[in-house]
């Protein structure tokens, strides 16, 4: 007698398929500590006298407000808004926020974006168009709570990806300067055919099945090097562990977008990466290197700095010193000795694929 194969076997290939194609985001949400690593010297920044953050609510047009948190100078020289990657929350600016109000006197600011950190339904995705008018509200906001001041908005990650949609399509944000810290422009064109599928049919048949990322960090797929960071990672009730495949929808197609955008933002901008990075690994990120080169001419206003021993969280990994100094000494508009033009970062990172 012949054995009948079970009948959800297409569907659990698919689920199977997705998980194995390489969605590297879900290691940001593994809940198991990095495994040990080749013994790396930390360097890393203490400040002497850190500043508490403080609590607080940003209100939208809509009636309803977002979590946030700021660190507060006394008498601030510079204004920063901090926009966090996926599955993350405003603490992940805890150490760029202590160093920036330490060296410059800034005043530091973060938002658990909408469906993430203490908000409202969290791991739901509220939608590009939704996130997008949230960080362009909250950026007039501080413009017309702190006249005069130069007002930076810092990206990580997905952070890095909205705020590079924000600057550079209409109707444009209200900043100074930019930092895309990572940013995460890995659109569908960099995936494998069979990721793409794989993506869009689970999103039709399976919109709200969940994964964790658990097997991820033993394929070397990990956002740190930093064993205590990633520990917390595992304990932060905030910090979103499992994610919809509706959600990876979403955020894949906020990166998409951000990937083929055919213009650089107006203002003056920092791109920082880490070729350690498999997060965001360096294929997407060569590619959208090679398209703005080849698409849009270069104003001139963009710097990028490329760390090879970089991990995805730069400011939350064991060498933490060179990114966070380099961010403050730009800030400063003092020179930095190793930025490159997208053209050369194109080279550096396209190089070793």
């Amino acid at each position: 007698m012949s054995k009948h194969k079970p009948k959800l076997q297409p569907f659990k290939l698919l689920q199977r398929s997705l998980v194995t194609a390489g969605l590297a985001l879900l290691a940001a949400c593994s809940v198991s500590a990095p495994q040990a690593l080749a013994p790396v010297l930390p360097d890393k920044i203490v400040v002497s006298h850190p500043v508490p953050s403080t609590p607080t609510r940003f209100d939208l047009p809509t009636g309803t407000s977002l979590v946030g948190r700021f660190w507060v100078s006394p008498q601030p020289q510079h204004i920063v808004l901090a926009v966090h990657g996926f599955n993350d929350y405003s603490k992940a600016f805890e150490p760029l926020a202590q160093h920036l109000v330490a060296e410059l006197q800034a005043t530091v600011y973060a938002y658990d974006q909408r469906g993430f950190g203490a908000n409202p339904q969290p791991g739901i995705w509220p939608g590009t168009k939704t996130l997008l008018a949230d960080l362009r509200h909250i950026a007039a906001q501080l413009r017309e709570r702190h006249p005069g001041l130069p007002l930076t908005v810092v990206g990580e990650s997905m952070g890095g990806a909205l705020v590079l949609l924000a600057a550079s399509e209409a109707p444009g944000l209200a900043a100074d300067q930019l930092i895309l810290k990572a940013p995460a422009v890995w659109g569908a064109s960099s995936m494998p055919w069979y990721q793409r599928l794989s993506l869009y049919t689970m999103n039709l048949v399976a919109p709200d099945m969940s994964f964790t990322g658990r097997g991820l960090p033993s394929l070397g797929i990990r956002p740190t090097d930093d064993i205590e960071v990633a520990r917390d990672f595992s304990r932060d009730p905030l910090f979103i562990k499992a994610t919809r495949v509706g959600s990876l929808a979403g955020v894949t197609e906020l990166m998409g977008r951000a990937q083929t955008q055919t213009a650089l933002p107006p203002q003056r901008t920092l791109v920082l990466y880490g070729l350690r990075d498999r997060i965001i690994p360096p294929q997407p990120v060569c590619d959208w290197f090679t398209h703005l080169n080849t698409a849009v001419p270069q104003p001139g206003k963009t710097d990028v700095v490329v760390y090879p021993e970089g991990w995805h969280l730069l400011t939350r990994q064991l060498r933490t010193r060179e990114p966070l100094q380099d961010m403050a000494r730009w800030l400063q508009n003092t020179p930095l000795d190793h930025r490159q033009s997208t053209a050369q970062a194109q080279q550096v990172v396209c190089k070793g694929l």
